[in-house]
């Protein structure tokens, strides 16, 4: 077994690279999955509460190892009641850095950065997820997913154009500009190459926002919902993410088929079995649809924005009736080597996938009710995996008492130091010459390090938004080409928690 390490060694170096062949056949699945901590980033409101608990028991129900941390922005977390209703790190908020532009964005790179600074993990490896994800399947660098020192697994994201255009030169200096990919979304980072990206992800989120040759009339970013009134971009922290990790001497190795947006039809194996679903758009299946930015609404959520508050009862997410389910069978592992797009077999898979959506956000929310709340599951909702959630010991108070680096049998979280909000980094005009050497990309790292919650004011304007760009980000995937390939990952889906009880 290999013994686990720090982010970064005493002398503050980087610890010796992963090599893949370290493990061998009795470690795989066993050992391997178990050496990912995985992070994501959320604020403190209700909307974005029941997406932390629905990835966080997503984790759980697919029998990934190793250890998961939300990276909570708040104001005051003292005042928010589900501060520790799944391993949390507490960072400061991050939306108003520029107190001229109200931006939630800032808090992905904003909360990487503080927890980056505030904590160590003993995993080889980090993931990166957003809230809006459920985990099928554990992640692994040895299972499709090729990543090493240097080298960061990560989604497509083909409406990125400014990678490819005179954006990028605004931004990076000529020998960058190879590095530079349209990836994010999901990110596999070795762990120190995380340290070196996170003061660059958060440097460039900033500078891109700030600086007004990428705002309207620019039409070179691929934000096409950009005007006069609303000049910066929503994608500004994705291009802080490409140009800052490019700055960081990182290089990645963009996946098309690890996530596979909910609704969408699958175009290859991969995406038929994808390791991710990812609900940031709207769903439709004929004529029934979900969008998560409902939730938001009092008329169209029943007024059920707290979905975790023990005093209200829990109205479910809709479900896909049964009537536009199509018979699995044809739809299976052996159909996804066949299938052509727009076939039966990709459609009758699409809403498949759909309604395994559904009911994942079901079964997390009534995971954390049974645990903070003690409320029975409902008869007639499988558990599927999550039978190992036991009822919590603060279901009496409606509120489990925080314990500072508290470890379970499943879910390890870095401590959570009770931290004070800093005050906002200061903001300066970006400079006309950028973060050049190695050495300055070290110093940075070592000096700084971020949460997302990507709701708030332009939720809207980013359903929209969303919807465009996601549509013509489709269509050029779909015409190029592609290495289909079939990973092994049945061999890892329900590794490392069998038998276990969480009690969290």
């Amino acid at each position: 077994m290999n013994a686990a390490r720090p982010l970064t060694t005493d002398d503050g170096t980087a610890p010796a690279a992963f090599d893949a062949r370290a493990y061998d056949d009795d470690v795989i699945g066993k050992r391997e999955v178990d050496d990912y901590h995985y992070i994501f980033s959320a604020d403190c409101k209700p909307y974005m509460e029941w997406q932390s608990v629905a990835v966080y028991y997503s984790w759980v129900a697919a029998g990934s190892p190793g250890a998961i941390t939300r990276l909570l922005g708040c104001d005051d977390h003292d005042a928010y009641p589900y501060v520790d209703s799944v391993p949390t790190h507490r960072a400061p908020l991050y939306t108003n850095v520029d107190p001229n532009d109200a931006y939630s964005a800032y808090n992905m790179p904003g909360s990487i950065l503080h927890w980056c600074e505030h904590n160590t993990t003993d995993k080889r490896w980090v993931v990166k997820l957003d809230a809006d994800m459920i985990l099928r399947k554990p992640l692994s660098v040895l299972d499709g997913l090729e990543a090493r020192e240097g080298l960061v697994a990560a989604g497509y994201y083909g409406y990125l154009q400014g990678v490819d255009n005179e954006m990028a030169d605004m931004f990076v200096p000529a020998d960058v500009k190879p590095r530079l990919a349209k990836a994010g979304g999901w990110e596999i980072f070795w762990r120190s190459d995380l340290l070196k990206a996170a003061p660059l992800w958060f440097e460039y989120t900033k500078r891109v926002r700030q600086d007004p040759r990428a705002h309207w009339p620019f039409k070179g970013t691929g934000d096409v919902y950009i005007t006069k009134q609303s000049p910066r971009p929503w994608i500004c922290e994705m291009y802080g993410y490409v140009f800052g990790t490019a700055m960081a001497g990182l290089e990645h190795n963009v996946e098309h088929s690890c996530q596979l947006y909910a609704g969408m039809a699958p175009w290859d194996a991969d995406s038929f079995d994808p390791f991710l679903l990812h609900y940031g758009i709207r769903i439709d299946v004929e004529d029934w649809s979900w969008d998560k930015h409902v939730e938001m609404s009092s008329v169209t959520s029943n007024g059920e924005h707290d979905k975790l508050d023990c005093e209200k009862p829990f109205t479910p997410f809709p479900t896909v009736p049964k009537d536009l389910l199509a018979d699995e069978d044809g739809a299976g592992d052996d159909a996804a080597a066949t299938y052509s797009l727009g076939s039966r077999a990709a459609e009758t898979r699409r809403r498949a996938l759909v309604q395994e959506l559904m009911l994942a956000l079901n079964r997390g929310v009534h995971a954390a009710r049974l645990r903070r709340c003690g409320e029975p599951w409902p008869e007639g909702v499988e558990t599927l995996g999550l039978d190992v959630v036991d009822r919590g010991d603060d279901a009496k108070s409606g509120g489990a008492e925080e314990k500072e680096g508290d470890v379970d049998d499943v879910a390890a979280s870095s401590p959570s130091p009770s931290i004070e909000p800093r005050a906002s980094p200061s903001l300066s005009p970006p400079p006309t010459t950028s973060l050049a050497s190695d050495a300055a990309v070290e110093r940075a790292a070592a000096a700084r390090g971020v949460n997302s919650g990507r709701d708030g004011g332009g939720v809207g304007v980013m359903w929209a938004l969303s919807v465009v760009m996601w549509g013509g980000a489709l269509a050029a995937f779909c015409g190029a080409t592609t290495t289909f390939r079939r990973r092994g990952v049945r061999r890892l889906r329900r590794g490392g928690v069998a038998g276990k009880r969480l009690n969290v």
